[in-house]
């Protein structure tokens, strides 16, 4: 039974109001999103890199957010455990609505399977080149607490590994339920594009 997680953190200032968590996809790890971090150099802010808790293969340096307990059947209870003891954690330091959370690939879906479900409103979620674990399920796809928080679902158009139809989806469904979500779809594969990280920017800071 895995404990808590592990992640990094970097604060840029001694003070900070503002928290951004990136969660990196399947195969990353705590450092693989900070470039992301240094493409923002968002000022005063402290950014948490949650390292998904289940080993790739030998790799050391390679983690995923879930494994295959058995074919098609996916293990989501520890994962949401440990997530959910993280971010109470994390509302104890800082205001839910200065908390920013983006979440690449499969941290796209935490975002948007996980994230979107917290009960505390947040000032921010952004996805990318992430999608649904049940795309066609006819099920809530937020928590109400989350109503009014920005939402946005980047894709690169030629994506190549998890296709831009998957965060349309997502959109079209989280539209339909009266979510505040724009989708922004941008020329590239599976990568973060630039006008994506200048939206969640300027988003972080509004």
């Amino acid at each position: 039974m895995i404990e808590k997680l592990n992640y990094d953190l970097v604060e840029s200032g001694k003070f900070s109001e503002k928290a951004v968590v990136a969660i990196h996809g399947w195969q990353g790890n705590s450092k693989s999103m900070y470039p992301i971090m240094k493409s923002m150099n968002i000022q005063n802010s402290w950014w948490y890199f949650p390292q998904a808790p289940y080993p790739v293969g030998k790799n050391e340096d390679a983690w995923s957010w879930s494994y295959e307990i058995s074919e098609g059947v996916w293990e989501i209870e520890e994962p949401k455990r440990l997530l959910e003891d993280f971010f109470s954690k994390l509302f104890t330091k800082f205001t839910s609505k200065n908390v920013y959370v983006m979440g690449f690939s499969q941290g796209g879906l935490v975002c948007l399977d996980f994230v979107l479900f917290l009960n505390k409103s947040l000032g921010g979620v952004f996805s990318i080149a992430g999608f649904l674990r049940q795309p066609k399920a006819i099920i809530e796809r937020f928590h109400p607490s989350q109503k009014k928080t920005p939402i946005l679902i980047s894709h690169g158009r030629n994506d190549d590994q998890v296709p831009a139809r998957a965060s349309e989806n997502a959109y079209q469904l989280l539209k339909k339920q009266g979510a505040n979500v724009e989708l922004h779809l941008y020329n590239g594969k599976h990568k973060i594009g630039v006008e994506s990280i200048r939206k969640i920017r300027e988003i972080i800071q509004s």
